[in-house]
């Protein structure tokens, strides 16, 4: 049972979604906007152009495919339905495997081109099949780093002389040509010494005192052949050579041998390999600025016999010393433009960072170079076999008004690899199928050119060539019948419609412009020319909408349908109670004869009769004081003044006598009765009995201020109380032989629809005045004795000092004025004094 409610259940979503999608391409289709077979076409790839039909504005020329065949209202032949489809215009066979010789024109992609014709938003899928084939020729371009410490490297290469060629061939492959090329560094300042004794010998400091090679950047020693000989007399000629930093020029000896096909040998039909030993790093991009080389490399061939003056008879780099390093993403464009595949045989030393690099260089691998070299014919069987069995594609020149999915189905898996390329374990004769699903999400400009995009890998030569062609038009738009006397003779007939002349409009051509620069269909629209002619309900003839039946207004802009609908499924209640007047799909009911409509059903089923009082004698709806909806009064001001079911009771202080003050009211003698019993312990509502006879009290334990409330109390307080119709009074008056106060407000309360108190419950410590503290009167006191005699001994102070200074003065004046000398200088003393001696006599 549950079984069958879940199918039912997905069953009917299905169905949902399925009317919900048709419903959103019909309304496409039929947008108003469309008033061109072309504009059709392109507003959903399910949309067609019927070509036959009535001469009228009005017509649905532009519908789904499905809507077509629901009405059946076009024949066979005259409806435009373009659709996309693919041609292969190249499809050549598979080479057969086992049978494949260099000279033979090798077929592995299948179609080799394909033509799209896509219409805009329909998607198309075509596949693209690989199969490998046998025997395919290699050629294999060795190219060694020449640095002083590869030396005991070269000596392994070298006394492996022809074996070594041999080994590669019976290992790899048999159709297997070898090549063999050396580099070093940039022969400047630092890369290089450039000393003449060193730019001759770089080795004649070393310990040993050996001869070296004079230095270089890249030398092309032999050029790719089947001479096995040529090969190992072009390894025994080679002589070690050196440098000074670590790094090495290896980037630039990579790029010449990618470049220059012809010189280095490359055949179009074979697949590329580059071993590339070292036990250094390298040099890019940037680095030449070291040596002030500015200019960046221009991917183009200069080897040249003779360019380094040491080396007469050798084919090197000749840019060296002006072009700088490539970079990697100019080395990766040219690997995968001249179908290179690198294989880097390096040291354990640097080979995390030729790791790296292989993430960067589609189809290249990395391998462990012993230190002498001996292991490297292990590395080349590896990397080939490697290399052989993988295959990634890739394309260029994609339009960019298309939008691509892909998958490729790959012999080593099972299932289908979503939005992959790159399959690995490919073996000779098996396959590999890419499926494609291109979609043209926009059409091309009128003279856009579209380029032909290419599919294919950096490991192969072959290709396949999608070129496109997109269906943005209708047949029938280039081939228009001019004079028609379908358009009145005043215009051409274009895919069933008049394209009429300039002074004439309409869907026959019959009416005549007022203005010959202004269409008379203007008028139609309701708002501006993004609006729809007579709001899609109607025809616009000579400047005026004709109304399809059941719509009216000047823009057909209302009608009598979409209205609200009664219990009884009437809308508006019936012709009785209202009439429906939808304009501009409000959707709205005009009631009649004393029916209003209801709030929630929004059509007419009340009547204004149940609105009035019956204990009147009037007929007035809700006493006068409001309006009738829906069988129910609402009052007048939003129920501010008037209470009841009919509003025949007023509940605002208007209509209660002067509003109550905090003064001589029974609502202060509540309070101050409230306040003593709270204080006191008593009961207040058995205390409090009479004096708060007819007033609605309150106690809280703050007053609170409803206009912004901070806490749950207020809140919960401020609840009962109607703030819009009284404003809260703040009332405090004096305890009587007391020196405490009672705090209370006088509100308005929305259960009784009257005036009470909100009473603060008594605290001691803030609604009661408290004793001067004696230190308030007595430190103030003490204070001004001490300023009043600080002030005093200031005074007497500047007094004795202004008095000394002008005693001084007087003083100083005195002097200057008085002539004294020597002699009557009263405070003269002679410094020369005169003493008798008692003892002598004067006797001679």
């Amino acid at each position: 049972m549950t079984s069958s409610w879940i199918l039912a259940a997905c069953v009917a979503l299905s169905l949902f979604t399925k009317l919900s999608a048709d419903a959103s391409v019909d309304a496409k289709c039929e947008d108003a906007q469309i008033q061109t077979c072309d504009a059709c076409i392109q507003a959903h790839p399910k949309c067609a152009w019927c070509l036959e039909g009535e001469f009228n504005a009005n017509i649905k020329r532009c519908r789904s495919i499905d809507k077509f065949n629901e009405l059946g209202g076009c024949k066979d032949g005259k409806m435009e339905n373009p659709q996309s489809k693919n041609t292969p215009t190249g499809n050549k066979d598979f080479s057969i495997p086992g049978k494949v010789s260099p000279k033979d024109n090798i077929v592995q992609l299948k179609p080799q081109k394909i033509h799209l014709e896509l219409r805009k938003g329909e998607s198309m899928k075509f596949n693209v099949t690989f199969r490998k084939v046998s025997d395919y020729p290699v050629d294999l371009y060795y190219v060694m780093d020449l640095s002083h410490s590869m030396t005991d490297d070269l000596q392994t290469l070298q006394s492996l002389g022809t074996s070594l060629a041999n080994d590669i061939r019976s290992n790899v492959t048999q159709d297997i040509q070898l090549g063999f090329g050396t580099f070093v560094d940039k022969v400047m300042m630092p890369f290089a010494s450039t000393v003449p004794a060193q730019l001759k010998n770089p080795c004649f400091k070393n310990q040993d005192g050996g001869q070296c090679a004079p230095p270089f950047g890249f030398k092309h020693q032999q050029k790719i052949s089947d001479n096995l000989n040529a090969f190992r007399d072009a390894v025994t000629a080679t002589q070690i050579s050196g440098n000074i930093d670590s790094p090495e020029g290896g980037f630039d000896a990579l790029m010449q041998i990618a470049v220059c096909t012809n010189e280095i040998g490359w055949r179009d039909e074979s697949t590329h390999l580059v071993v590339f030993t070292t036990d250094a790093s390298f040099h890019m991009a940037l680095d030449g600025k070291l040596a002030a080389i500015l200019e960046m490399n221009d991917l183009q061939c200069h080897l040249e016999k003779g360019a380094n003056p040491y080396l007469p008879e050798d084919i090197v780099y000749s840019m060296s010393k002006e072009q700088d390093y490539p970079s990697i993403g100019q080395l990766r464009h040219v690997f995968n433009k001249y179908k290179i595949q690198p294989i880097f045989a390096v040291t354990e030393e640097v080979k995390p960072l030729y790791d790296g690099l292989r993430e960067l260089i589609p189809n290249s691998h990395v391998d462990q170079l012993a230190k002498d070299s001996s292991n490297i014919i292990g590395i080349i069987k590896d990397a080939y076999n490697n290399l052989k069995g993988k295959l990634e594609m890739s394309w260029r020149d994609k339009p960019k008004n298309v939008d691509i999915k892909y998958r490729a189905l790959c012999p080593s898996e099972s299932d289908w690899k979503e939005m992959s390329l790159k399959c690995d374990n490919i073996t000779i004769g098996s396959e590999v199928v890419y499926e494609f699903e291109m979609t043209a999400n926009e059409c091309p400009g009128e003279k856009e050119e579209i380029a032909p995009m290419t599919f294919t890998s950096s490991s192969l030569k072959e290709s396949v060539t999608i070129t496109f062609d997109f269906k943005c038009g209708c047949d029938c738009t280039g081939t228009p019948v001019a004079d028609s006397p379908d358009c009145s003779t005043n215009g051409s007939l274009v895919c069933g419609l008049c394209q009429c002349d300039a002074e004439h409009e309409g869907a026959k051509c019959q009416c005549i412009r007022e203005q010959k620069d202004v269409a008379l269909v203007g008028k139609c629209k309701k708002d501006g020319p993004t609006d729809e002619i007579c709001e899609g309900n109607g025809a616009c003839e000579c400047g005026n909408c004709t109304c399809n039946e059941g719509y009216s207004g000047t823009h057909c802009e209302c009608s009598n349908k979409g209205c609200p609908k009664d219990e009884n499924g009437k809308p508006c209640g019936g012709g009785e109670k209202g009439t429906c007047h939808s304009c501009n799909n409000n959707g709205r009911c005009e009631c009649k004869n004393g029916w209003t409509r209801d709030d929630k059903l929004h059509t007419c089923t009340c009547h204004e009769k149940l609105c009035k009082d019956p204990a009147r004698n009037d007929s007035l709806i809700c006493s006068g004081h409001g309006s009738c909806e829906c069988n129910r009064c609402v009052c007048e001001d939003e129920g501010k003044y008037w209470s009841e079911k009919y509003c025949q009771t007023c509940i605002h202080p208007k209509c209660k006598g002067p509003t109550p003050t905090c003064e001589g009211s029974q609502f202060v003698t509540c309070a101050v009765c409230v306040n003593e019993a709270q204080r006191q312990g008593n009961n207040v509502g058995t205390e409090c009995e009479e004096e708060c006879k007819d007033v609605e009290k309150k106690m809280v334990t703050k007053i609170p201020d409803c206009s912004n409330c901070e806490d749950e109390n207020c809140r919960r307080v401020c609840l009962e109380l109607d703030t819009n119709i009284a404003i809260p009074s703040d009332c405090k008056t004096p305890l009587p032989q007391s020196e405490c106060e009672i705090v209370f407000q006088v509100v308005w309360f929305k259960n009784n629809n009257e005036f009470g108190i909100v009473v603060k419950e008594y605290n001691k410590d803030t609604d009661c005045r408290k004793p001067i503290n004696p230190i308030y009167i007595v430190l103030p006191i003490v204070a001004g004795i001490v300023l009043l005699g600080l002030l005093a001994l200031a005074a007497w102070k500047i007094y004795q000092t202004i008095r000394d200074k002008k005693e001084w003065e007087n003083f100083e004046k005195e002097m200057k004025q008085s002539r004294w000398t020597k002699d009557i200088n009263p405070v003269f003393v002679n410094p020369a004094s005169t003493f008798e001696n008692p003892s002598y006599g004067g006797d001679t």
